[in-house]
């Protein structure tokens, strides 16, 4: 299982925190903290994309584990790719395989690249939404559900033109309102909508 997908730079600066099991707010900033200290203590020219989680990353002080008191935060794996100055990070479970998830990671970063065109740290700064969007296309409750770039890419222009339809329509009905006020015929027009 994917417990969670993380991406953020090179200055620890979260650009996209989902959790897909219930972690309180406290624990993922300091799960983010201490992810990011050991990916960026790494050299990526000799060291690969594969981490297994020491127990004191998922230890805040507290004597209760997530997984009803048994230990088995050791099987627990960080996998991780970086591109250019963000890092996509996911954070799953020994039932998950390495390779897919950086497979994944690589479907992610395409899908990515497809819908933003040369995508950069910008665009996923100010088109959250579409992230969230393409994220929730690939992964849903922590399992893999598509991916083929096609469909993913597809799924998301379809969402956002269907947005897009929404927000005309609710743009065209207050400007007809205030069009209609400003020449006192307000009441004529709510009548007729």
């Amino acid at each position: 299982m994917i417990h969670s997908v993380l991406i953020f730079n090179k200055k620890c600066q979260p650009r996209l925190v989902k959790f897909y099991t219930p972690v309180d707010l406290p624990k993922q900033k300091l799960l983010l903290e201490q992810v990011y200290e050991l990916i960026s203590q790494r050299n990526t020219d000799f060291q690969s994309s594969f981490l297994v989680t020491p127990p004191s990353l998922l230890d805040t002080g507290n004597n209760t584990t997530k997984n009803n008191g048994n230990d088995d935060d050791g099987a627990i794996q960080i996998i991780y790719k970086n591109y250019a100055t963000l890092f996509f990070t996911f954070i799953v479970d020994e039932q998950e395989s390495e390779l897919a998830i950086l497979d994944l990671i690589q479907t992610f970063v395409e899908s990515l690249d497809r819908c933003f065109t040369e995508v950069n740290e910008l665009d996923l700064i100010f088109n959250w939404q579409t992230l969230e969007s393409i994220l929730e296309e690939i992964i849903q409750g922590g399992m893999v559900i598509e991916t083929d770039i096609t469909k993913i890419v597809g799924s998301v222009d379809d969402l956002n033109k269907a947005s897009e339809t929404t927000s005309n329509s609710i743009s065209t009905g207050i400007s007809g309102a205030f069009q209609a006020f400003a020449q006192g015929g307000f009441a004529q027009w709510a009548t007729g909508q």
